[in-house]
């Protein structure tokens, strides 16, 4: 009869549970950085929409982590100089995130002869952040109180009404072309050096027209301007009675300026999909989400690092046509 040799059951028991458990804190630690702090770059300077926006998550994400999230600002051409300090430096560790935008990373390489970097393929997306559709202003003693006002007026004079954007190529110089090329209209484009400037122009009557983001809500609020279509697909939640331009009769003029986390490329898929959940829920937490919202965003807290790619790779396609229609030459 086989005997059971129970004096080698306590060293092999204590074996088998070394050996499966002692790989568990090293695997616990491969979905971080593995240093105290992560760097995450805005190519914009501080102040802007995408820094405010990382601003925003950086606190309640450093928390979630553990970690301390450090804004790193290289501003520079449109975001091009930072992006492509980032892809030539960052390493795929999770220590160096970036704030990736539809200017930088969708837009940048219709505008750009010799872009240092791949758009997308340079990158790994993580979290879609939010996005900021372009809103459509008037000053609020414009004669024009509806998007069709806009239309008769710039029909029955070719040419005569004009309006401001924030550059060429901006946000809201493709958002207004979109919409000219939309409603079949011939409006002349005046472009300032940023979007103060640019509603500025607008406060003075020096166009009739201007497009920016929820950055100026706070005119609308005080009396200033008065905003008549959003570019997106539902109303915003801050401008309740605000209709869409679809609402208002003109189809397809859907325009934001959005932002999202990205890392290097090759980044590990552990480090994505911890960083997406935790990024994810700060978007979902009350504070943050109703300081996006109140200021004409509109976020997609559940989108993950798949649809975050193929959103990305949509408006690439997007901007594409739209950067051809609006006449911005590559430089």
């Amino acid at each position: 009869m086989n005997q059971v040799k129970l004096g080698l059951w306590p060293t092999s028991i204590s074996l088998f549970f070394s050996t499966i458990l002692s790989p568990i804190p090293a695997l616990a630690q491969t979905d971080l950085c593995a240093k105290p702090a992560i760097e995450l770059v805005v190519p914009w300077a501080a102040g802007g929409g995408t820094d405010t926006q990382a601003r925003m998550i950086a606190q309640p994400l450093g928390e979630r982590l553990g970690k301390q999230i450090v804004v790193i600002n290289k501003a520079g051409a449109g975001g091009v100089v930072g992006t492509s300090s980032f892809v030539n430096a960052a390493k795929p560790d999770g220590c160096t995130l970036i704030m990736a935008t539809g200017a930088t990373n969708a837009t940048a390489p219709f505008l750009f002869k010799e872009l240092q970097f791949k758009p997308l393929d340079d990158f790994t997306p993580i979290a879609f952040v939010a996005q900021a559709p372009n809103i459509l202003f008037v000053r609020s003693d414009s004669p024009y109180h509806s998007v069709q006002d806009v239309i008769d007026a710039a029909k029955a004079k070719p040419g005569a009404l004009s309006y401001a954007s924030g550059g060429v190529g901006a946000s809201s110089h493709l958002a207004a072309a979109l919409f000219a090329e939309s409603a079949g209209l011939d409006m002349v484009h005046v472009p300032y050096q940023g979007a103060a400037p640019a509603i500025a122009a607008l406060m003075g009557g020096q166009v009739d027209l201007s497009v920016d983001t929820g950055n100026q809500l706070g005119h609308v609020r005080s009396g200033r301007l008065r905003a008549l279509a959003v570019a997106s697909k539902e109303r915003l939640s801050a401008l309740p009675d605000v209709p869409t331009f679809a609402e208002a009769g003109v189809k397809g003029v859907y325009y934001a300026f959005w932002g999202g986390v990205a890392g290097p490329k090759g980044l590990p898929d552990t480090m994505v999909r911890r960083l997406n959940k935790e990024i994810n829920a700060v978007m979902e937490s009350p504070k943050v989400a109703s300081y996006f919202l109140k200021n004409g965003s509109e976020l997609k807290p559940e989108m993950t690092p798949m649809e975050f790619k193929t959103f990305w790779q949509e408006e690439l396609k997007k901007n594409e046509h739209i950067v051809a229609i609006s006449g911005a030459k590559a430089q």
